[in-house]
């Protein structure tokens, strides 16, 4: 009697551990999903790729045909500042999600130091550092920016607010929002100077 006592209470034991530990496990995978910032993992449009214009889901490129106004987000400044892109409401922006470990992204980056020096009155410029707190930190995004003499503003994406928003899962991606706070255009990959201008001077007409 007392070994079949023990038995039941090794098997109560055994299956309240049980238990516990499925409950653990698909509490973790829950947890889990809710905290990643990304769904997607981010990766650099590499040259290989072709340099093209983001396309929806339904296939067609995003422009300013539908008139789609650009969602919000928050990043933060040097300071730690919060910064919306609704701010900039009244002016139009121009919006590069980059990051410092992507090879096509640096390419870029001289001719929108250029073109903040050039536009940068007219036009708000977020250059919007991926910051994972991994490949790119806020120390070492800044470090990089000032070491090779850039003077854009620099944002850093430290909760993936924007690359959530705009469900980036490839850099560069560059977004162009009007004055009236609707999307104008997106695009993927490397941009040249004269393309960059282009797109800022159709945001400015």
């Amino acid at each position: 009697m007392e070994q079949q006592q023990q038995k039941r209470t090794s098997l109560i034991f055994l299956l309240s551990l049980l238990l516990v530990l499925v409950g653990a496990y698909f509490g973790y995978r829950v947890l889990s999903e809710r905290i990643r910032p990304v769904s997607v993992p981010v990766s650099p449009v590499t040259e290989e790729d072709p340099d093209t214009v983001l396309s929806t889901d339904a296939g067609s490129a995003a422009s300013a045909d539908d008139g789609t106004a650009a969602p919000d987000f928050t990043v933060y400044d040097r300071a730690g500042n919060a910064v919306t892109l609704s701010s900039f409401s009244g002016k139009p922006v121009v919006v590069n999600f980059w990051a410092t470990w992507c090879p096509p992204c640096r390419s870029e980056l001289p001719y929108f130091d250029a073109a903040y020096a050039e536009y940068g009155e007219d036009v708000a410029f977020l250059m919007v550092d991926l910051t994972d707190g991994d490949r790119d930190t806020v120390e070492s995004a800044a470090a990089f920016t000032e070491e090779a003499g850039y003077s854009y503003p620099l944002y850093f994406d430290t909760e993936f607010s924007g690359a959530a928003a705009y469900a980036v899962n490839a850099i560069p991606l560059t977004v162009f929002v009007g004055a009236d706070g609707r999307l104008v255009s997106t695009h993927l990959g490397a941009m040249d100077g004269e393309t960059l201008a282009a797109a800022i001077e159709d945001l400015l007409s």
